[in-house]
């Protein structure tokens, strides 16, 4: 009986030790990062359609015509609209470690999307 309790608590002493050793070589937090910059950042509706017009309504793109009518971005309300519906989508294909949106190389800098996923986050203030 001594033999298979030996063996039980084994695993369960090897994982002390191992995550004891991972946790003294982990980082420190480093207590000068300021808080999450979108906490206090002001963005305002006028940058994100200057934003979005940039790249999301130039050529035949989300204007609401042709292949784009449900997701039509030419005006502020029309783009609120879309986003009331399907936020989840949006930051997906646009703010997205993955975004595929815009297309063909145009893709939003790592700034602009976090502004555009801080105005989001924020309800969309004008």
């Amino acid at each position: 009986m001594k033999k298979p309790m030996k063996t039980a608590l084994f695993p369960l002493v090897l994982m002390f030790f191992v995550y004891s050793c991972t946790a003294e070589q982990a980082p420190k937090p480093d207590p000068g990062i300021a808080p999450n910059a979108c906490d206090t950042a002001v963005i305002t509706s006028d940058y994100i359609m200057t934003t979005i017009s940039s790249k999301c309504t130039n050529g035949a793109c989300h204007k609401g015509t042709g292949n784009f009518v449900v997701s039509d971005f030419s005006t502020l309300a029309k783009l609120k609209t879309y986003l009331n519906a399907n936020e989840a989508l949006f930051r997906e294909r646009v703010t997205g470690p993955n975004a595929d949106m815009p297309p063909r190389g145009e893709k939003f800098s790592q700034g602009t999307r976090d502004s555009i996923n801080c105005w989001l986050s924020h309800g969309m203030p004008e």
